[in-house]
């Protein structure tokens, strides 16, 4: 039976997905915030589910017969998509963007433990290659999906927190969705005040960054913000086009790009071919 993704990060997919699902239902999600002074706030999770609870959300149990599955596959039909009712697309739609912001995030860290290691006192912790109109959705999503409860996300971190405070910077430009060079400018001053500060620091970094030498030689080396590759796009797809949370893997990965070739796609060549109806016709197209 197929996985969204065999990839190591899967386990912690799944569990940032979950938590997207919830943040969805609040209004105060927001992937675009991009003033400063942001406070970003976990999203409320559920607590003391239930094991049907949690066996729900996982993805829905294969009902077909593999026999059927083949016949459907010859037919240009992917049966796993298909639940009880023939339908092929989520119950709930969320915007594929902020799925593949999580989907990255969780292939940048790997696990969870990996993730909350950068939140020990005083630690730095650069990410660099971020699509600069990824920015300010990938620090909402960090503050919003990774952070554990009683801590925020913060653009200034005050010097006296009552719960935990990660100061979040990235360069900042409200009016454009590139990054000026004043916006750089204005960034190493903020990330020299927020040095001086006990909370733990996390620098967003977009594709092609080049900070200032006498910076870059204080900080420590940059983990590489995830690129696109096949696992994130079939994990994608099997968010995006089947109601159980499964494709037919199989079928779908030799019809992909190489990931040398994904690592360059462009937001709007994927968003464009993600309107195809099913998760084959999105790899073609791609």
């Amino acid at each position: 039976m197929p996985k969204p993704t065999s990839a190591p990060w899967g386990p912690y997919a799944r569990t940032i997905l979950r938590r997207l699902r919830t943040a969805e239902a609040d209004d105060r999600y927001d992937l675009d915030l991009a003033t400063e002074g942001d406070r970003i706030d976990p999203g409320e999770r559920p607590t003391n589910q239930s094991a049907v609870a949690l066996f729900d959300e996982l993805e829905h149990s294969q009902r077909h017969d593999s026999r059927d599955l083949e016949a459907m596959r010859a037919a240009g039909v992917d049966g796993w998509t298909l639940d009880e009712t023939g339908a092929d697309t989520p119950k709930r739609f969320i915007e594929p963007g902020k799925i593949l912001t999580a989907l990255q995030l969780a292939a940048t860290f790997c696990t969870e433990p990996a993730f909350l290691d950068t939140l020990q006192r005083r630690k730095v912790t650069v990410i660099d290659g971020i699509d600069p109109q990824q920015l300010a959705g990938t620090a909402t999503s960090i503050g919003r999906l990774l952070l554990p409860e009683g801590w925020s996300a913060q653009m200034r971190a005050p010097r006296a927190a009552r719960s935990g405070v990660l100061q979040l910077l990235r360069p900042i430009d409200p009016t454009s969705r590139m990054v000026p060079e004043q916006a750089y400018i204005k960034l190493e001053a903020e990330i020299l005040a927020a040095l001086a500060l006990p909370h733990p620091l996390m620098i967003l970094l977009p594709a092609g960054a080049r900070l200032p030498a006498r910076l870059s030689r204080v900080l420590p080396p940059a983990i590489r913000f995830a690129s696109l590759d096949r696992e994130i796009l079939l994990a994608l797809f099997a968010q995006t086009h089947s109601s159980t949370g499964k494709i037919d893997r199989e079928h779908i990965r030799p019809l992909l790009p190489s990931d040398a070739a994904l690592a360059d796609l462009d937001p709007l060549s994927l968003f464009t071919a993600l309107r195809e109806p099913d998760a084959a016709a999105v790899a073609r197209a791609l």
